[in-house]
């Protein structure tokens, strides 16, 4: 309960900001540290024994699941590059360990870097889209730990690092002079390395000057990756609150 309270607040300091805007010939960097509350489901498989796990948002709080990251985006005129990187760590899932076990607990740790490269295809006032291309970088460690009886049966623990090449898009909008909205989505994996790979996100934002931005929004990132010994087919999801400072 207390890492909660302490990401929310973190979050209200530092926070995730996405900028409004930016004309042709513009600059700008911005690096934001912030923390997401993200529920966590799917299924997690490590030589041959697999957990379905059920961490909803509505559950954030009873579960202490919290993310923590750093973003960086910098600008020139029409070009742009970002790097996202996060750490998350679930020590408190609901999962489903099959006939053979009566509990099971399920620890994955995942860090993720995602650089990328873009373009605006369309700049106007107070408007903006963006194509964007990168890679995202999955380190992956999951353990599973069985039970029976009360009585420890197993433990399965294995990493893995998945790279995989994406492609996206960005927008923002102005709404009126201080108010703003926000979306970005991307799709990749391609069986490259995981089969599957995509994200979406949405929100909207409040100008309190030309260097700080508020923002709410929300976010969802998955993976369908298959190794030969172990599986991760999860999804992060969770509200996105903040404050953003640019240079």
């Amino acid at each position: 309960m207390k890492s909660i309270f302490a990401a929310a607040f973190l979050t209200v300091l530092l926070g995730w900001s996405l900028p409004a805007h930016a004309q042709a010939g513009d600059y700008r960097v911005q690096l934001t540290p912030y923390v997401f509350l993200a529920g966590l489901n799917g299924t997690i498989e490590e030589k041959g024994r697999s957990a379905n796990v059920n961490a909803p948002f509505d559950d954030i709080l009873r579960n202490s699941n919290f993310i923590a990251m750093i973003y960086t985006d910098a600008r020139f005129g029409r070009w742009r590059g970002t790097l996202d990187f996060l750490y998350a760590e679930v020590t408190s899932a609901r999962s489903t360990p099959g006939p053979l076990f009566s509990s099971v607990t399920v620890a994955p740790k995942v860090w993720i870097a995602d650089p990328e490269g873009g373009y605006a295809i369309f700049q106007g006032e107070g408007k903006e889209i963006d194509v964007m291309a990168g890679v995202r970088i999955w380190g992956i460690k999951n353990s599973l730990t069985f039970f029976r009886n009360n009585v420890q049966a197993e433990l399965d623990a294995g990493s893995r690092t998945v790279v995989d090449p994406i492609i996206g898009a960005h927008f923002a909008t102005d709404v009126g002079r201080k108010m703003f909205v926000f979306g970005k989505a991307d799709i990749g994996g391609f069986d490259a390395a995981a089969h599957l790979d995509w994200q979406a996100l949405g929100g909207a934002g409040y100008k309190f000057n030309e260097k700080v931005v508020g923002t709410v929004g929300y976010r969802y990132l998955s993976i369908d990756d298959k190794g030969s010994n172990s599986s991760y087919d999860v999804a992060l999801k969770g509200v996105i609150l903040g404050i953003g400072v640019r240079f």
